[in-house]
């Protein structure tokens, strides 16, 4: 009895609907990664032949996944500096993000840089002879990065551990700007743009500096946006967790933000399509019309379609009640909350090795994928059941709170005593 009460108690006001978004998009992850594989572009394994309904489909999430991920961890930035000091809000991001990025960084990157080069037929020689030139840095004079492989071979890379620097990065950056609004919330200061974000072009104004810097400054960065955008949509998700008209606005709007969100994707397509043929331009990069148009309608879209289903899952799920929170469901919740970052930080290393082989295979591309996403699955769950939840030292390295801890399955909503993004 006692552990149902306190089961109900850590549940009673939780944002549910942002705890399924991000356990959703990190466990999807797997399915994404591995279609990547059978696409062209810069992921570290590509298959031949490649599948033009899997380029259409990492596209598409490309659009909303990130994006969407960082609206989460905004709203969780909001309710960490509800419990916190400035000082504790850094030392509480530090300790989640640091250790996690520090590891994948040293520990699961390289194997993935290794396999692709034997994969090549390369020989990158004794795999710690590798790691030494792998972690061989040089200070950099650019932002957001500030350190770079070291020449000739410059192998050092993030992969896909950027979100967690640029994560840890914005948050911190920005800190004096969530401590002005927060200060200022209370003088109604977000009443005006609740207020314009009820009207049907609600959309094109949230969209509006997504706009501006994709298509001023181009799609540099990771995660097909310009590197920009993401402290944009970090302010975002602290924006609509602090003001509950703000909140309450995206619920209700989720429908013609689905509407910009499907009315873009045609001409998004024909664009690159018509670029896939050939064209002799940089659609991310460069200025010529259609390149600012795609750009545009990118921008446009991606905000549009986070806006529709964050909005969507929102308005479909509320705060439990007290009494209607089972022990059980709450209990797998929490493992699969708990499992979100060091998911993350695990999963491409086991698709990026099998893919190395697997892409070798003559067989079909949906026999490969399968096996791929499949194995690629067990072993990341394998290893943060067996490797990483059950020791202190192991939870600390990947951002988990310590198994003793009173803290609840997730930093999305009170009354936690700490988060996790």
């Amino acid at each position: 009895m006692e552990g149902a009460a306190t089961t109900s108690r850590a549940a009673v006001g939780r944002r549910q609907d942002l705890d399924l978004i991000r356990m959703a998009i990190v466990g999807g992850l797997i399915a994404f990664h591995t279609a990547c594989i059978f696409v062209p572009g810069q992921f570290p394994v590509i298959n031949q032949p490649t599948s033009f309904g899997m380029m259409a489909v990492v596209f598409f999430a490309k659009l909303w996944g990130m994006p969407l991920l960082f609206v989460v961890a905004g709203a969780g930035v909001w309710h960490s500096l509800r419990q916190r000091t400035p000082g504790g809000f850094t030392r509480e991001r530090l300790r989640r993000l640091l250790p996690p990025l520090v590891v994948g960084t040293v520990v699961l990157l390289p194997p993935q840089v290794y396999f692709l080069l034997l994969g090549r037929g390369h020989d990158p020689g004794p795999y710690w002879q590798f790691l030494g030139r792998f972690l061989d840095l040089r200070l950099a004079l650019g932002f957001p990065m500030f350190v770079r492989g070291a020449a000739p071979d410059g192998l050092f890379e993030l992969g896909h551990l950027w979100f967690l620097y640029y994560l840890l990065l914005y948050s911190l950056l920005l800190l004096p700007v969530f401590l002005f609004l927060r200060r200022r919330l209370d003088q109604g200061r977000l009443e005006w743009l609740a207020y314009r974000c009820q009207s049907p072009w609600g959309v094109a104004l949230l969209a509006l500096p997504v706009v501006l810097v994709e298509v001023a400054l181009g799609i540099v960065g990771p995660g097909s946006w310009h590197s920009y955008v993401h402290a944009i949509f970090l302010l975002y998700g602290f924006l609509i967790a602090a003001d509950h008209r703000l909140s309450e606005v995206i619920s209700q709007s989720w429908r013609p933000a689905l509407l910009v969100g499907v009315a873009a994707l045609p001409g998004l397509f024909v664009i690159a399509v018509y670029d896939l043929g050939g064209a002799d331009r940089l659609l991310g990069t460069d200025y010529h019309p259609w390149s600012l148009a795609f750009r545009l309608l990118k921008a446009t879209a991606g905000t549009a379609w986070a806006i529709a289903i964050l909005g969507f899952v929102s308005s479909r799920i509320r705060r439990p009640q007290e009494s209607a929170v089972p022990a059980a469901r709450h209990r797998v919740m929490r493992y699969a909350s708990q499992a979100v970052l060091p998911f993350y930080v695990l999963h491409q290393t086991p698709i990026v090795v099998l893919g190395v082989y697997v892409a070798q295979w003559r067989v079909g591309i949906l026999p490969k994928y399968m096996m791929i996403g499949l194995a690629s699955l067990a072993a990341t769950m394998l290893i943060y059941d067996l490797g990483i939840r059950r020791t202190r030292i192991t939870r600390v390295l990947f951002g988990m709170p310590p198994a003793d801890s009173l803290e609840t399955y997730d930093a999305s909503g009170p009354p936690v005593a700490g988060d996790r993004w």
